[in-house]
């Protein structure tokens, strides 16, 4: 196999990818005749075929199919390679892509990137807003570089740290039995039609877990995907459900604290384990992590002061 030339594999990349010569000349600015012509001499350098034509068509054999994967794999490694030193060279400079959870962008994730952004104005950020299970596989791809989402992410290829809690409460219509108090116990909403999300859901499985503990198997009414169709289902008389109590600020419905058992979930910010993360998103975690830290202490800080005893001026 004689020594394969850098251009010709990415003019390989690129038509491999699209499948397709004429796209594949125009994204790289190359003539259709002189791309064709590159191929045709890496082919006979490699020694085997990578290409075969169908009609006017061209698609990837099974060779070039493998051969593909590890030259796409090269890429990613020398494109984190790039990226890695131009962080060197400004690590309070560049762009974050932070996926986060539907619920978290009322008050959370705002007010976390504004206050990092007075410390790193410099830093911009991309954002994609989904549920936990498709931030985590955006963040497998590549297409994300952080993702904050409930739960520890199951998986060795992620690394996961708590910045919060989330309240759960429970949303009723108005006018609803319940709608007046502040708060209950979940077991009193026992013989009530639920509105969830579907099975596999993590929202909905914390749902089902809470209501075991209550000491009932909740029954439903509504099983969605969409976090925006579950308030509106409650308000349109459906049931009762489970949410963020962020979620729980919508038009047509009552937000009751859950007591017993007291409802929250873990908030963490995960990356993955084996790849490279800029400097910029390394602060933007630790930036979140330490803020966590911070908000925690101050609670508690805040519950000792409540608990401390009171004397009046007699006792003095």
């Amino acid at each position: 196999m004689k020594r394969l030339d850098w251009n010709h594999l990415e003019y390989f990349r690129v038509t491999g990818r699209l499948q397709h010569v004429t796209r594949a000349a125009q994204l790289l600015n190359i003539s259709q005749p002189a791309l064709s012509r590159a191929l045709a001499q890496f082919e006979r350098n490699l020694g085997v075929p990578v290409f075969e034509h169908v009609g006017r068509a061209i698609r990837l054999t099974s060779h070039g199919e493998t051969f593909l994967r590890r030259i796409e794999r090269a890429h990613g490694e020398i494109e984190e390679a790039r990226l890695e030193l131009m962080e060197i060279a400004a690590p309070d400079r560049g762009t974050i892509a932070l996926g986060f959870l539907r619920s978290l962008g009322t008050h959370y994730v705002p007010h976390l990137v504004r206050r990092f952004s007075s410390r790193f104005p410099d830093v911009s950020f991309t954002f994609m807003q989904n549920n936990s299970a498709i931030l985590s596989d955006h963040l497998l791809k590549g297409e994300v570089d952080l993702i904050i989402t409930a739960l520890p992410v199951e998986s060795p290829k992620f690394s996961w740290a708590r910045v919060a809690d989330q309240e759960l409460v429970l949303i009723v219509p108005r006018g609803h039995r319940l709608a007046r108090r502040g708060a209950i116990g979940l077991s009193e909403a026992a013989g009530e039609k639920f509105v969830s999300y579907k099975p596999d859901h993590a929202m909905r499985r914390l749902t089902d877990a809470l209501c075991r503990s209550a000491g009932f198997v909740p029954s439903f009414s509504f099983e969605g995907d969409d976090s925006s169709s579950v308030p509106g289902f409650v308000a349109a008389g459906f049931g009762v459900a489970i949410v963020p109590a962020e979620t729980g600020r919508f038009p047509g419905i009552v937000s009751l604290r859950l007591v017993k058992p007291a409802a929250r979930r873990a908030i963490g910010v995960a990356c993955m384990t084996d790849r490279f993360l800029s400097a910029s998103a390394k602060n933007f975690r630790d930036f979140a992590v330490e803020a966590g830290r911070q908000s925690k202490a101050s609670t508690q800080k805040k519950k000792a002061r409540l608990n401390e005893p009171r004397f009046s001026a007699e006792h003095r």
